[in-house]
């Protein structure tokens, strides 16, 4: 599913208006009206109560629009409007004066509650109409004030487009934001209605058709996708009754130190679990004992460590030799800082000619060697949180958190390479900036060793004949889809890294079956 910038958006509604003849008061009704149908078809039974609050600009109008609809069927209606009614100008100005035609009552509220409070305790649904999602500076005075309110009734807060007080373009609230059981959106799904915080104040997720033509996409342009099951079935392999593990590939698995031997275990189990014909991971020789148990169906190659458990620069030749004719070498989980370790995984990048998924202390190693990842020098997928990002890319977590979409453009601008940047959303943008956002997953994967699985997952995939990007969305889509199932089932806490494992086949019979979840609803 296309996913815009408000933006982008803008120029989506400007295209409609002025080239394909479409009135702006026209969209403006079809979202309102169809906002109303979709909210009274699941919320309202008959005898509600509605609040509504509208701002001065055209969010506002298409509350006005709800508020039209609800009174000819009947509903209590109070409408507050955050500012003065001759402010208003365009199609909001006209739908207001339509909504009063019907004997609709407007509250005016300037610089106070206007009986803000008793108002919502009196309703059961709550309207948010405040802003849109052009919102770019921090919510101040009253419509602060109304925020506030709203958050605190306890009520159902149905939003407008988005919920106000969200930035649109990257998800963050602007001083004060609406909180939403349900966000009705109009043409398409905004970024910040999808990256978090902003999707945890959108709740549920409705796109509303307001007439827009479809081709609009390839005049205007897009912004990025959402993944989804119908973009992952364009893609999805069938195993054919020939096939055989040399069809599915080899991978490498450079991971492990003292007191890490869980995170080689976990990503090399993975690969194979999604389907590689054949892992072997590279350990260091003082720890290979303990993997000889742990892994059956994975195969080990001790290299030689010098006794210390960590890779060492004495073991390269014997570790370039072995991975020159896989498929794709997996590097980073579990691997520690040690600057022996560090210069081996570093030497590994410049001199094989091979696809790499890097990950954790693999990413670590080119701290203040960022030139080596320069130019696009190889395929590679770099899977960091924002922390590990930071390190490369000199800002905080918080810096990057702040623009999850821009910091990831910046790496990847800068080394041609693929990246997942782990977070509440998944951030997936390839060599030429493809934006993906990753809709599945939620907090029971914040726990450690789900990395390691996320990464094994792709190199799996990776080493099938998947596509860099292919094995990007893939992987991170079936590894959140497990961890939503897990939670639907039993809670957001109790999730292990190996649960991962055995949630994986119905992840991917669900995708197959065109079964899976819908995380962002279409509606017509």
């Amino acid at each position: 599913m296309v996913v815009l910038t408000p933006e982008r958006m803008a120029k989506y509604d400007a295209y409609a208006i002025q080239t394909w003849g479409i009135p702006s008061a026209v969209l403006m009704e079809n979202a309102g009206r169809n906002t109303y149908r979709l909210m009274k078809e699941r919320y309202l039974s008959g005898r509600e109560r509605l609040v509504i609050f509208c701002g001065k600009g055209n969010n506002g109008g298409d509350g006005f629009v709800v508020g039209r609809y609800a009174l000819l069927d009947g509903f209590a209606v109070t409408l507050f409007l955050l500012g003065r009614t001759v402010d208003l100008k365009g199609d909001a100005a006209l739908n207001m004066g339509l909504y009063r035609s019907l004997g609709g009552t407007i509250v005016e509220c300037i610089d106070g509650s206007s009986g803000i409070a008793q108002s919502i305790s009196d309703g059961d649904i709550i309207i948010d109409a405040i802003f849109g999602t052009g919102l770019s500076k921090p919510v101040q005075g009253i419509e602060r004030e109304a925020i506030e309110q709203i958050n605190g009734s306890g009520k159902t807060v149905i939003a407008v487009d988005i919920p106000s007080g969200i930035d649109g373009r990257t998800g963050r609230p602007l001083g004060s934001a609406v909180r939403a059981a349900h966000t009705f959106t109009y043409g398409y799904p905004k970024i910040g209605q999808l990256l978090c915080p902003g999707a945890y104040h959108a709740g549920r997720l409705t796109v509303i058709d307001i007439s827009i033509p479809s081709f609009t996409e390839k005049t205007v342009g897009i912004d990025g996708h959402v993944i989804d099951g119908e973009m992952l079935r364009g893609f999805l392999k069938r195993r054919l009754p020939w096939d055989h593990k040399g069809t599915f590939g080899h991978v490498a698995v450079i991971a492990g130190s003292p007191g890490k031997t869980g995170a080689a275990h976990m990503t090399s189990l993975a690969a194979l679990k999604i389907g590689a014909g054949l892992v072997t991971l590279l350990i260091p020789a003082s720890l290979n004992p303990i993997m000889e148990v742990k892994l059956t169906e994975v195969m080990t190659l001790p290299v030689p460590d010098k006794g210390t458990g960590f890779f060492t620069l004495s073991a390269y030749d014997k570790i370039a030799e072995f991975v020159r004719d896989k498929d794709v070498v997996v590097m980073g989980p579990g691997l520690s800082r040690e600057p022996e370790t560090s210069a081996v995984v570093r030497r590994l990048y410049e001199e094989m000619d091979k696809p790499f998924v890097i990950d954790a202390d693999g990413i670590n190693a080119f701290q203040g060697h960022d030139d080596l990842l320069k130019g696009g020098r190889r395929k590679a997928i770099f899977t960091p949180h924002p922390g590990e990002l930071s390190r490369l890319a000199g800002m905080t977590p918080k810096e990057i958190n702040q623009d999850r979409v821009e910091a990831a453009r910046r790496f990847v601008a800068a080394t041609g390479a693929n990246l997942i940047l782990k977070g509440a959303r998944t951030v997936i943008l390839g060599p030429q900036g493809d934006l993906y956002i990753n809709p599945t997953g939620n907090p029971a994967l914040a726990k450690g060793g789900s990395g390691d699985i996320l990464t094994g997952f792709v190199g799996g995939l990776l080493s099938q004949g998947y596509s860099m990007i292919e094995s990007s969305l893939l992987g991170t889509y079936l590894h959140g889809y497990i961890a939503d199932t897990w939670t639907a089932r039993n809670t957001d806490m109790d999730l292990l890294a190996g649960d991962l494992l055995a949630g994986l086949s119905e992840a991917i019979r669900d995708v197959r079956d065109e079964k899976e979840r819908i995380y962002v609803e279409k509606s017509l």
